[in-house]
C-alpha cells in the first residue's frame, strides 16, 4: 500500500515511516502541506496520515481538498490538539479518524488496517441497499432501518444513529470522538455518556454484532455464517 505522510517533526516522522515500510508499504514523506497539494494533483495514494499544524498549508487544508478528490480513500489526522473543535472541524472535513499524540505506532498499524478493511466493504456493498450484517442481521441503506429476519428493529432515534454510524464503518475503531462527533455534533460529552448509549445498542441486539476494543474504542463486523 502507498501511504502519503504529512508531518513537519522530523524525529515522528522517521519513526512512521520506518514502522510502515518494515510492514512492506510505500511510504511518500512530506514536511509541509504546500508539496502534498502539489503532489495530490498527480498522484493518489491508499492512505493519508495527515499532522494538522504543518508549514505553508496546514493538513486540516490538505485533508479538505483531498476529500474533495478522494471522498473514499482513508485519512487519518494526527495532532497534539485536544480541544473538541479541532476534533470536530477534522472530521467536517472528511477524516477517518483522529489520533492524538503520542500515540503507539501499533495503534497507527491497527486503525491503518481497519480503514482499509472498510473501504473494502464500501466497495463491496455500494451497489446493493441491503448490508448482510449475519445470517439474521440486514441493514437498509435507503431506509437506514435494522431488519432481524423480516422485522424491522426497534431503536430510539440517537440508538439508531449509533447504528448508522457503524454500519457506515464497518470494520473500523470508532473511537469517543468520532462518536461524540456524529451523534452530538462535537458537544462536549461525557465518555460515559457514551459509553452508555453503545451499551444501550449491544443490549438490545440479539448476536455481538458490535465489539469493545478495549483502549480504543468500538468497532462493528459482520458475522460470516458458519
Amino acid at each position: 500500500m502507498r501511504i502519503l505522510l504529512l508531518e513537519d517533526e522530523f524525529m515522528l516522522a522517521r519513526s512512521i515511516r520506518t514502522y510502515l515500510l518494515a510492514r512492506g508499504h510505500l511510504v511518500d514523506h512530506y514536511d509541509n502541506g504546500q508539496e502534498v497539494l502539489e503532489t495530490i494533483e498527480t498522484m493518489q495514494h491508499d492512505f493519508y496520515i495527515l499532522d494538522i499544524n504543518t508549514p505553508l498549508v496546514g493538513g486540516l487544508e490538505c485533508l479538505k481538498i483531498i476529500n474533495q478528490k478522494y471522498p473514499l480513500i482513508p485519512k487519518i489526522i494526527i495532532s497534539a490538539y485536544h480541544d473538541v473543535d479541532y476534533i470536530s472541524d477534522a472530521f467536517d472535513r472528511g477524516c477517518s479518524d483522529y489520533l492524538k499524540k503520542p500515540f503507539n505506532l501499533k495503534e497507527l498499524e491497527i486503525r491503518l488496517q481497519h480503514l482499509t478493511a472498510q473501504v473494502s466493504n464500501i466497495t463491496e456493498l455500494s451497489h446493493d441497499p441491503l448490508i448482510y450484517l449475519s445470517q439474521q442481521y440486514t441493514f437498509n441503506k435507503e431506509t437506514n432501518l435494522l431488519y432481524f429476519g423480516n422485522v424491522i428493529q426497534k431503536f430510539t432515534k440517537r440508538e439508531y444513529s449509533l447504528i448508522i454510524l457503524f454500519v457506515s464503518n464497518l470494520g473500523q475503531i470508532m473511537t469517543d470522538e468520532s462518536i461524540r462527533s456524529f451523534i452530538w455534533n462535537g458537544e462536549e460529552t461525557e465518555s460515559s455518556t457514551i459509553r452508555s448509549l453503545v451499551n444501550r445498542v449491544r443490549a438490545k441486539l440479539k448476536e455481538d454484532l458490535i465489539q469493545n476494543i478495549r483502549g480504543f474504542g468500538y468497532m462493528m463486523t459482520r458475522i460470516e455464517s458458519v
